[in-house]
């Protein structure tokens, strides 16, 4: 049996089953609830209004850290979109409530499916905007804050519109993720920062600790939910928004924690500096092994790698394109002979970079969506 949820004009998003409790909190026995004065961090001596924002997908015990590492009475609001299974849902209600007694804003949106981290951030932002916050707060499920990190970024909050966090392996917090905060090389290929001393402008953000102001969700909008599901709508987000004008601005001395997905990657990739400086990008290859994103379909891995292909495709430059383009047939040709690449699909593969190419030649995307075009390349 569902929690009793009370909200006055409750949110409805796209088609979903959307469930949406307000700043009243959920209440599962029918009871009020009380919440405590609004709270807020000064920018400039002007107190800020900032909502933290996370998607919750299962696994009660990853969003009750994060939760419980908040500053909540640094923060004014908190939302909470969950996208898990229905025998999760009760744990993560009794987690909400449990730490969102001291926002003045505290929503949890119960969807009925899983919509992905763009859906459910679009959505989260989407609520945020709609109240009026000056800065929305992006947080991972499986992650941590800082107790000083909201304080830190918003220091940094007259220099730039996006504010990253330097981002830590949160079992090894003397392990730098540089790799989630990144810049572009003259080919256009997505490259870590590595390690700074000092803040820096970067071309794009991971999710996990990213402040937005509210200019850029007047100018840029929330993450795109139709060509995106997991992973690249960050990214997606990073390019629309410095087209817009807007800085991203990569804050040092602020730290939050994420667990470490690169090694598998490595692996089977090789990375190194050498490559990040002098390759094109690469366009990826459809296949049912995505490593480091369990939580997916079979579909859905292929779908990220559309996306990814997807926003490549629109980012990159004319040269660039057709350099990354022709790059990626040597590598995915050169996987055929030798027999590496696991599962890769060979004909879809192609099949996605046809679209890539017509697309270019075309100047706009051929279908509605990505989730269209993957019923082509997949068929």
């Amino acid at each position: 049996m569902k929690a009793l949820c009370f909200q006055a004009g409750a949110v409805r998003w796209r088609k979903g089953n959307v469930q949406s409790v307000g700043s009243d909190v959920c209440r599962p026995n029918g009871k009020e609830e009380v919440t405590s004065n609004k709270s807020s961090e000064a920018v400039g001596g002007i107190a800020a209004q900032v909502c933290a924002i996370t998607v919750a997908f299962n696994k009660p015990e990853e969003l009750s850290r994060l939760l419980r590492s908040l500053p909540a009475t640094s923060l004014s609001g908190l939302i909470v979109v969950d996208n898990s299974e229905y025998r999760y849902i009760k744990d993560n209600q009794s987690i909400f409530q449990q730490y969102s007694q001291g926002y003045t804003f505290a929503r949890y949106i119960e969807v009925g499916r899983n919509i992905g981290s763009a859906g459910g951030f679009a959505l989260g932002m989407k609520t945020a905007h709609s109240n009026a916050f000056d800065w929305i707060w992006l947080l991972d499920q499986d992650g941590t804050v800082e107790s000083e990190c909201l304080a830190v970024l918003l220091q940094s909050a007259h220099q730039a519109d996006i504010l990253c966090p330097k981002i830590v392996a949160i079992r090894n917090p003397h392990y730098e993720l540089s790799y989630l905060r990144s810049v572009q090389n003259v080919w256009g290929r997505i490259i870590p920062v590595g390690s700074q001393a000092t803040n820096q402008s970067i071309d794009f953000f991971s999710s996990h600790g990213t402040l937005i102001s509210r200019k850029v969700l007047d100018r840029v909008g929330y993450y795109d939910s139709e060509n995106f599901f997991v992973r690249g709508e960050d990214w997606d987000y990073s390019f629309r928004a410095t087209t817009n004008g807007m800085a991203i601005l990569l804050v040092v001395d602020a730290e939050v924690r994420h667990p470490n997905i690169l090694h598998p990657v490595g692996k089977m990739f090789g990375l190194t500096k050498l490559q990040d400086k002098v390759l094109p990008q690469f366009l990826e290859c459809i296949s049912n092994q995505l490593p480091y994103e369990h939580n997916c379909t079979p579909k859905d891995r292929s779908l990220a790698v559309l996306s990814n292909a997807y926003l490549n495709t629109k980012r990159l430059k004319t040269q660039q394109f057709w350099a990354a383009l022709f790059f990626s047939l040597f590598v995915v040709s050169l996987r055929k002979i030798i027999g590496y690449g696991g599962a890769f699909s060979w004909k879809k593969t192609l099949r996605m970079y046809r679209v890539c190419a017509a697309s270019k030649l075309h100047k706009k995307w051929l279908f509605r969506s990505v989730q269209e075009s993957s019923q082509y390349v997949r068929r």
